[in-house]
């Protein structure tokens, strides 16, 4: 598998760095892992077309997200005008929240002729699902987002990247993690501690629990930005917008 980051920022964009999004390449296709409300712009840049993707993950229903979505439906429709299905898997009531966003930014426009299905699939917390050959599961985690926020894990063949999503230390950033060839997880502050977020101190201490193989810090601010000269660069990688990692 091949994961390319095109956007690793927070909700305030710390580092200008874009809103979460993430394409992974493995064997049985391409999934796009959350769609920030910026990502449609980083696509642009990275020179890659939304439409490449053959589905898409969401990890939780924030708008540094899942808030790109309506932009890339509008392209489908207006630009690109492929009849290829648009998948979306997401947290339970996924189907509802789309519906929701979309209505409240470009009101009327699902009822309009689209020329492709929008496939959607819940990922339930505690269960995996198979796409295409691949197994994906869900872990729910401490992050309030309206809907169950969830960490994922993706295994293809003898390889498993996971991703955090957004979380406080909870149960869940441990499982979904365990035994990851490449763990991408978020990492927002250094020391200080926030009850829906993880911070460096306490999350480096939890390695030896976790168990993956490495990690990859994402999600950061700018305390954290400013802290990288202190990571374990022996287990840590840093995400940075157009990283591509191997796994």
């Amino acid at each position: 598998m091949d994961l390319t980051v095109i956007g690793c920022g927070d909700a305030f964009a710390s580092g200008g760095r874009f809103n979460s999004c993430y394409l992974l390449d493995t064997s049985h296709g391409r999934l796009m892992i959350d769609c920030g409300a910026t990502s449609p712009h980083a696509l642009k840049k990275a020179g890659i077309r939304a439409a490449d993707a053959d589905a898409i993950l969401i990890s939780h229903c924030h708008g540094d997200h899942f808030g790109g979505l309506p932009s890339l439906i509008l392209e489908r429709m207006f630009i690109d005008r492929s009849d290829k299905p648009m998948e979306i898997l997401g947290p339970p009531g996924i189907e509802n929240r789309f519906g929701n966003l979309m209505e409240c930014v470009y009101p009327g426009i699902l009822g309009g002729k689209k020329g492709f299905e929008i496939l959607f699939r819940d990922l339930n917390p505690g269960f995996a699902v198979e796409w295409r050959g691949l197994l994906i599961e869900a872990f729910e985690v401490d992050h309030f987002s309206g809907s169950p926020s969830l960490a994922l894990s993706v295994s293809d063949g003898d390889k498993q990247f996971s991703f955090s999503g957004d979380s406080g230390f909870c149960g869940g950033v441990i499982a979904a993690g365990r035994g990851a060839d490449l763990y991408l997880v978020e990492c927002s502050t250094y020391s200080t501690r926030v009850d829906m977020h993880l911070d460096y101190l306490r999350l480096a201490a939890k390695f030896p629990s976790i168990g993956a193989k490495r990690y990859l810090l994402t999600h950061m601010s700018d305390e954290m930005l400013a802290a990288l000269g202190r990571i374990d660069t022996r287990v840590c990688m840093v995400a940075d917008d157009g990283l591509k990692v191997t796994i």
